[in-house]
Protein backbone atom coordinates (compact mmCIF):
# COMPACT_ATOMS: atom_id res chain seq x y z
CA UNK A 1 0.00 0.00 0.00
CA UNK A 2 2.93 2.28 0.86
CA UNK A 3 4.68 1.96 -2.22
CA UNK A 4 1.61 2.15 -4.54
CA UNK A 5 0.60 5.67 -2.62
CA UNK A 6 4.44 6.73 -3.20
CA UNK A 7 4.78 5.66 -6.79
CA UNK A 8 0.67 7.99 -7.20
CA UNK A 9 2.15 11.23 -5.09
CA UNK A 10 5.88 11.33 -6.16
CA UNK A 11 4.76 12.12 -9.48
CA UNK A 12 3.51 15.57 -8.38
CA UNK A 13 7.01 16.16 -7.15
CA UNK A 14 7.98 17.19 -10.75
CA UNK A 15 4.93 19.01 -10.12
CA UNK A 16 6.51 21.92 -8.11
CA UNK A 17 4.49 25.33 -8.14
CA UNK A 18 6.10 27.63 -10.96
CA UNK A 19 4.21 29.96 -11.14
CA UNK A 20 6.37 31.27 -7.75
CA UNK A 21 9.93 30.21 -9.66
CA UNK A 22 11.15 31.93 -6.41
CA UNK A 23 9.57 28.93 -4.26
CA UNK A 24 11.86 26.59 -6.08
CA UNK A 25 15.72 26.43 -5.26
CA UNK A 26 18.08 25.13 -7.87
CA UNK A 27 22.08 24.47 -7.51
CA UNK A 28 24.18 22.76 -9.82
CA UNK A 29 27.36 21.62 -9.42
CA UNK A 30 30.66 20.18 -11.69
CA UNK A 31 34.00 18.80 -12.05
CA UNK A 32 35.65 22.20 -12.85
CA UNK A 33 38.25 19.87 -14.79
CA UNK A 34 36.01 18.10 -16.88
CA UNK A 35 36.28 19.46 -20.69
CA UNK A 36 32.37 20.21 -21.49
CA UNK A 37 33.29 20.57 -25.59
CA UNK A 38 34.41 17.29 -25.91
CA UNK A 39 31.45 15.56 -24.68
CA UNK A 40 28.63 15.43 -28.14
CA UNK A 41 26.42 12.33 -27.60
CA UNK A 42 24.47 11.40 -24.35
CA UNK A 43 21.28 8.47 -23.78
CA UNK A 44 20.21 7.78 -20.27
CA UNK A 45 20.95 5.23 -17.68
CA UNK A 46 18.95 2.13 -17.06
CA UNK A 47 18.21 3.88 -13.60
CA UNK A 48 16.20 6.13 -15.43
CA UNK A 49 13.47 4.11 -16.19
CA UNK A 50 13.09 2.40 -12.50
CA UNK A 51 12.47 6.66 -11.25
CA UNK A 52 9.29 6.75 -9.21
CA UNK A 53 7.40 8.08 -11.69
CA UNK A 54 4.21 6.58 -13.81
CA UNK A 55 5.26 5.72 -17.15
CA UNK A 56 3.67 9.32 -18.34
CA UNK A 57 5.51 10.96 -15.97
CA UNK A 58 8.89 9.26 -16.77
CA UNK A 59 8.73 9.61 -20.42
CA UNK A 60 7.45 13.70 -20.02
CA UNK A 61 10.97 14.01 -17.83
CA UNK A 62 13.06 12.18 -20.53
CA UNK A 63 11.79 14.49 -23.23
CA UNK A 64 12.22 17.39 -21.03
CA UNK A 65 16.17 16.54 -20.56
CA UNK A 66 16.20 15.42 -23.97
CA UNK A 67 15.37 19.01 -25.27
CA UNK A 68 17.59 20.40 -23.19
CA UNK A 69 20.73 18.10 -23.55
CA UNK A 70 20.05 18.77 -27.70
CA UNK A 71 19.74 22.50 -26.75
CA UNK A 72 22.93 21.73 -25.46
CA UNK A 73 24.61 20.84 -28.43
CA UNK A 74 24.28 17.28 -27.75
CA UNK A 75 22.83 14.27 -29.74
CA UNK A 76 21.15 10.99 -28.35
CA UNK A 77 23.34 7.94 -29.27
CA UNK A 78 23.43 4.05 -28.74
CA UNK A 79 27.18 4.91 -27.81
CA UNK A 80 27.03 7.81 -26.20
CA UNK A 81 29.54 9.70 -24.46
CA UNK A 82 27.47 11.14 -21.30
CA UNK A 83 24.80 9.34 -19.20
CA UNK A 84 21.99 10.95 -18.01
CA UNK A 85 20.34 9.51 -14.74
CA UNK A 86 17.73 11.36 -12.34
CA UNK A 87 15.66 10.54 -9.36
CA UNK A 88 13.01 11.80 -7.54
CA UNK A 89 13.04 12.16 -3.28
CA UNK A 90 9.82 13.61 -1.71
CA UNK A 91 9.05 14.20 1.42
CA UNK A 92 5.57 14.01 3.09
CA UNK A 93 4.69 16.38 5.89
CA UNK A 94 1.46 17.80 7.45
CA UNK A 95 0.03 20.63 9.42
CA UNK A 96 -3.12 21.69 11.12
CA UNK A 97 -4.96 24.62 11.84
CA UNK A 98 -7.73 24.68 14.59
CA UNK A 99 -10.93 27.52 14.19
CA UNK A 100 -13.13 27.80 16.82
CA UNK A 101 -16.95 29.70 15.61
CA UNK A 102 -18.59 31.06 18.61
CA UNK A 103 -22.68 31.56 17.75
CA UNK A 104 -24.27 34.20 20.37
CA UNK A 105 -22.63 36.63 22.89
CA UNK A 106 -22.67 34.97 26.49
CA UNK A 107 -20.49 32.05 25.72
CA UNK A 108 -17.53 32.83 28.54
CA UNK A 109 -20.44 32.21 31.08
CA UNK A 110 -21.81 29.16 29.48
CA UNK A 111 -23.95 30.43 27.09
CA UNK A 112 -24.26 30.28 23.27
CA UNK A 113 -22.66 27.67 20.55
CA UNK A 114 -19.36 26.86 19.52
CA UNK A 115 -18.19 24.57 16.42
CA UNK A 116 -14.43 23.81 16.12
CA UNK A 117 -13.06 23.10 12.82
CA UNK A 118 -10.10 21.34 12.23
CA UNK A 119 -7.49 21.67 8.79
CA UNK A 120 -5.49 19.54 8.57
CA UNK A 121 -2.84 20.51 5.26
CA UNK A 122 -1.07 18.22 3.39
CA UNK A 123 2.19 18.75 1.73
CA UNK A 124 5.27 17.40 -0.20
CA UNK A 125 8.80 18.93 -0.89
CA UNK A 126 10.12 17.67 -3.81
CA UNK A 127 13.59 17.17 -4.96
CA UNK A 128 14.89 16.23 -8.78
CA UNK A 129 18.14 15.27 -9.22
CA UNK A 130 20.05 15.09 -12.45
CA UNK A 131 23.18 13.89 -13.11
CA UNK A 132 25.77 13.25 -15.68
CA UNK A 133 28.16 10.82 -15.62
CA UNK A 134 31.16 10.45 -18.12
CA UNK A 135 31.39 7.06 -19.47
CA UNK A 136 34.84 6.62 -20.06
CA UNK A 137 35.98 8.08 -16.96
CA UNK A 138 33.01 6.91 -15.17
CA UNK A 139 32.77 9.42 -12.98
CA UNK A 140 29.58 12.30 -12.29
CA UNK A 141 30.78 15.70 -13.97
CA UNK A 142 27.54 17.57 -13.19
CA UNK A 143 25.07 17.34 -10.76
CA UNK A 144 21.66 19.80 -11.10
CA UNK A 145 19.36 20.00 -8.35
CA UNK A 146 15.72 21.58 -8.30
CA UNK A 147 14.03 21.27 -5.02
CA UNK A 148 10.43 23.21 -3.62
CA UNK A 149 6.82 22.05 -2.97
CA UNK A 150 4.99 20.18 -4.60
CA UNK A 151 1.25 21.52 -6.52
CA UNK A 152 -0.47 18.72 -7.05
CA UNK A 153 -2.70 20.15 -9.27
CA UNK A 154 -1.80 17.87 -13.23
CA UNK A 155 -3.40 20.47 -15.36
CA UNK A 156 -0.50 21.95 -16.81
CA UNK A 157 2.08 18.93 -15.51
CA UNK A 158 3.93 18.75 -18.88
CA UNK A 159 4.77 22.53 -18.73
CA UNK A 160 5.69 22.22 -15.06
CA UNK A 161 8.19 19.54 -15.79
CA UNK A 162 9.64 21.24 -18.77
CA UNK A 163 9.77 24.55 -16.98
CA UNK A 164 11.80 22.80 -13.88
CA UNK A 165 13.90 21.11 -16.44
CA UNK A 166 14.72 24.39 -17.72
CA UNK A 167 15.36 25.93 -14.26
CA UNK A 168 18.18 22.90 -13.48
CA UNK A 169 19.81 23.41 -17.19
CA UNK A 170 19.86 27.05 -17.15
CA UNK A 171 23.43 27.12 -15.33
CA UNK A 172 25.09 24.56 -17.31
CA UNK A 173 28.81 24.78 -17.58
CA UNK A 174 28.51 24.51 -21.88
Amino acid sequence: MKTNFLKMILPVILVIVVAGCASIKVSSDYDRKADFSKYKTFNFSKEVDKVTLNDLNRRRLKDAITKEMQGKGYQVSESPDVLVNAFVKGKTKYSATANTNYYGGMYYRGFGMSNTYVDVNKSIEGTLFIDLIDVQQKTMIWEGVAEGLVNPRTETREDQINSVVGLIFKNYPR
